[in-house]
């Protein structure tokens, strides 16, 4: 590996590590080998494995990096033996504090102004030629002054900038120079603002305002997101400032916050669905993205389209109040005017990179929809739950099993590194388990869109010889448990406003009864019908509810383990490893059916193309119940 990349890695992870020098992802650092046949960029919104290697030409946007360092042309392969130059391009909040304040360049011009060679302060230009002219003739103007390019460069509203002959060297000089901006905030911190009483707000609260919150995101952009909160020092700060509001109300920071949060965080009285929609349908009026981030008077901040692996929104929310709160104290906030934000939203180079990261998150059918599966820590249930991850759904892995649904869980991440997936510990009998898990969902992701019940036993015993205690257990599971699950689902999809789908997973055996399966034919013909009435009763709620009855799905399942492969043996006069073959040549297409089909016609149901399909039966069983 070249030596230029090999540092690039090194100081990209020391920088994506340290949350005061980044915070969602926003900036570039760039590497160019000596001979300048190589220039390697990591973007701020890419991953590691993402670094773009360029050959014998600049990339557009690293050639607005560079050129204001070194206007000369990359030379050509074996010319020029140059040494290496190392870029890196972020904006800390506490220098935020200072290119967004008024009094920014002032404060910066005292700061450093026994540096032998100072930074030097590029006022604010449109990204692209413009910047590349302003920087370019301040960068000349220094040079003539001092006898060197600076190190270091302050871009109002666009960050910090500094560059070096080796990759230690422009980490050392960045940390150097975050550390001398902190020096001049610590005073700020004792700074109070007038304030207001902070409100408290229990868990049902907070749900509440989650779905509503979450209902208005959807009303307007049609698209599902996760909801969530964030209650810290700087958060629960901000909210109680009698000024919060206005300095909101400046508008924008800079092209990483119009990028991530769609803008300043929207200040809220309360929380109110219809409020926030006329909000949001004004800012769509003008062309503006979404709002991704809400503050509340009093209460805290409630951040649209995090994820467990994934707090990009949250951290520049979060960084943006700290920025605000910061340059209030310096002369008050100077963010993007509507001019330079419409420029930004329309021509930026960040709404291009913004785009491309988005299209390699998880996508799909289900995209951000959130689903839970019961019993996906095993068989059936796990294949259901990996299908709809597949799908681009926000899986919430249920199972009494808390450790096979973690074992789901690391199946999904692995396979789908973008993934969201959480483990949901439940008994599905027990109503206060099933109450638990959906509010861990909702503190976790603030809404619910698909109930997938997979969850089932099947004691196999001829009638005369059915313990009433195995018979009891089934109903328990197969019956009271979907039912419970659909209960407590229906209730949130109705409070959410947002419509929703359920699917009873039953069986071949729900419409074709099967032979000493007493319990689980009568179960599984019972979810059907309980599903039927549903559908009839959370119609006018835009709720769909569907069944899939699969037929004989033997991978991973618990159900066919080796005692009830022996019980079928007996049943059918043939060997343990017929069962198999002998199940499958009973069917019309001679089809094993595996997981993944159960999985594509749930997904198919909970998907928008099912949208007029309710109180409806999937067979998925190859054409076995045809022919019995």
């Amino acid at each position: 590996m070249d030596k230029t990349l090999e540092r690039l890695i090194e100081i990209s992870q020391a920088i994506g590590s340290d949350a005061n020098l980044m915070q969602g992802g926003g900036g570039m650092i760039l590497g160019k080998s000596g001979n300048g046949r190589y220039m390697y960029v990591r973007a701020g919104d890419t991953n590691l494995k993402d670094i773009i290697i360029l050959q014998d030409r600049l990339h557009v946007q690293a050639s607005e990096l560079i050129s204001v360092l070194d206007e000369q042309k990359l030379s050509k392969p074996g010319e020029d033996k140059r040494e290496a130059t190392f870029v890196i391009h972020l904006s800390p909040t506490v220098v935020g504090a200072f290119v967004n304040a008024k009094g920014g360049k002032a404060e910066i011009e005292k700061l450093f102004r026994d540096e032998k060679y100072p930074p030097v302060w590029i006022d604010y230009a449109d990204p692209g030629t413009a910047r590349v002219k302003k920087s370019t003739t301040a960068v000349r103007q220094y040079a003539k002054q001092h006898g060197a390019k600076p190190s270091v460069m302050f871009l109002e509203k666009q960050g910090l900038l500094v560059t070096a002959s080796s990759g230690a060297k422009a980490l050392q000089l960045l940390r150097k120079v975050v550390k001398k901006c902190k020096s001049r905030l610590k005073p700020l911190k004792a700074v109070k603002a007038k304030s207001i009483k902070a409100k408290l707000i229990d868990s049902d609260e907070l749900s509440e305002n989650k779905l509503a919150i979450r209902r208005a995101c959807f009303a307007t952009t049609g698209e599902y997101a996760p909801v969530g909160f964030v209650s810290n020092d700087v958060v629960r700060g901000f909210s109680r400032r009698k000024d919060a509001g206005k300095l909101l109300g400046a508008g924008a920071l800079d092209s990483n916050e119009l990028t991530c949060t769609g803008g300043a965080p929207i200040w809220l009285e309360k929380v109110d669905s219809l409020t926030i929609e006329r909000k949001l349908r004004a800012k769509a009026s003008k062309g503006q993205k979404p709002a991704r981030a809400f503050l509340v008077k009093g209460i805290g901040l409630f951040v649209v389209g995090d994820t467990r692996n994934d707090r990009k929104v949250e951290e520049v929310a979060v960084g943006s109040l700290m920025v605000r709160n910061w340059a209030a104290g310096l002369d008050g906030v100077n963010a993007l005017t509507r001019r330079q934000a419409a420029f930004i939203e329309k021509n930026g180079a960040q709404k291009s990179v913004g785009r491309k990261m988005g299209d390699q998150i998880a996508g799909g059918d289900l995209k951000n929809n959130i689903a839970v599966v019961t019993g996906a820590g095993s068989g059936l249930g796990r294949s259901i739950a990996v299908g709809m991850a597949q799908a681009g759904a926000m899986v919430a892995v249920a199972d009494i099993d808390s450790g096979a649904a973690q074992e789901t869980v690391d199946l999904i991440v692995k396979e789908m590194p973008h993934a969201a997936a959480m483990v949901v510990s439940c008994n599905v009998t027990d109503e206060k388990s099933v109450i638990q898990a959906f509010e861990g969902i909702l503190a976790e992701w603030g809404g619910l869109d698909i109930v997938v019940n997979a969850a089932g036993v099947a004691p196999a015993y001829a009638l005369v010889d059915l313990p009433v205690d195995k018979w009891r257990f089934a109903l328990e599971v197969n019956l009271t448990g979907y039912f419970l699950m659909a209960k407590t689902a229906a209730r949130i999809m109705i409070r959410q406003g947002m419509g929703g789908s359920i699917i009873n997973i039953s069986s071949k055996s729900g419409i074709d009864a099967s032979k000493n399966n007493t319990p689980y034919n009568a179960t599984k013909a019972g979810e059907l019908h309980m599903a039927r009435g549903w559908a009839m009763e959370l119609g006018e709620h835009g709720i769909r509810v569907n069944c899939v009855c699969p037929g004989n799905v033997f991978e991973g399942s618990k159900i066919w383990n080796p005692k009830y492969i022996r019980e079928c043996a007996r049943k059918y006069g043939i060997l343990p490893e017929e069962v198999i073959p002998y199940y499958t040549g009973k069917t019309i297409l001679k089809r094993e059916i595996k997981g993944q089909d159960i999985a594509d016609a749930v997904v198919f149901l909970c998907s928008d193309k099912a949208r007029t399909i309710t109180g409806q039966i999937i067979i998925a069983d190859s054409g076995q119940a045809m022919v019995r």
